[in-house]
């Protein structure tokens, strides 16, 4: 669907991007997965919560009841090749699940939200930085804690943009460093959000994915050769939910 070429779908591509708070992956067969699901949805009834096309494809039967905005909606991305992005990242071995997660999140301008064990270990493998926690936050400091993550993606995404553009435009390696160093300092200035529950030993609350990076570590940086691809391109914060959330 070419969203741009319809102002009727972009109206509703902005509408969703105003009340979405997280992009959600998880695994069904997990133990305590739709529980967590749940959850989600009892602290979510006035904002939405996206899910990616495969896991909808996956689940349809579990969750098409709530794909209306309560809270869950099914995204699609709204500009031409996008999907490409997508692809690349599942070719350079991430899970198509993931993958989707990832570029979704950085599309509608949204931190992911990871449930249980089995996709949030792919992703701690992924990430360039991580807030932990040691205690148990509480209903008040996970409602907190996500709207604070909200803030993270929210804050530097029209530089992470910009300055992606200028990479793929330029071909430059040495910006590229450039710009690579100064998103690992960013990704370290905003972990001092988290200074309530931050700790040195715990589990990973939020681990932060800089795509730009990824793409470069996977060796597919030269194969993003177009600008509207800096969408996809931000630091995403990845909220990690365990499983069995009441």
């Amino acid at each position: 669907m070419l969203w741009r070429d319809s102002g009727n779908m972009f109206a509703l591509y902005a509408s969703i991007v105003k009340n979405l708070r997280g992009v959600v992956l998880f695994d069904l067969d997990e133990e305590g997965s739709w529980d967590t699901v749940e959850w989600l949805r009892k602290r979510f009834k006035y904002r939405d919560l996206g899910l990616t096309p495969r896991l909808v494809e996956k689940y349809r039967d579990k969750v098409e009841r709530y794909l209306q905005g309560n809270p869950f909606r099914e995204l699609t991305l709204p500009i031409t090749g996008l999907e490409r992005m997508v692809e690349l990242l599942e070719n350079g071995g991430v899970s198509r699940e993931v993958s989707e997660l990832l570029v979704f999140s950085s599309v509608y301008i949204s931190p992911a939200m990871c449930i249980g064990e089995r996709y949030c270990k792919e992703i701690t493998r992924l990430v360039d930085g991580a807030v932990k926690v040691c205690k148990d936050m509480g209903v008040n400091g996970w409602k907190l804690h996500l709207r604070i993550a909200d803030y993270s993606i929210l804050d530097w995404y029209e530089k992470c943009v910009k300055t992606s553009m200028d990479v793929i435009r330029r071909k430059d390696p040495r910006l590229l460093e450039e710009v690579l160093k100064a998103r690992a300092q960013m990704i370290e200035k905003d972990k001092k959000r988290y200074w309530r529950i931050d700790c040195r030993d715990g589990r990973v609350f939020l681990g932060y994915v800089d795509l730009l990076g990824l793409y470069y570590r996977l060796g597919l940086i030269d194969r993003v050769d177009k600008p509207d691809y800096s969408t996809s391109l931000a630091i995403v914060p990845v909220v990690f939910i365990p499983g069995g959330m009441k």
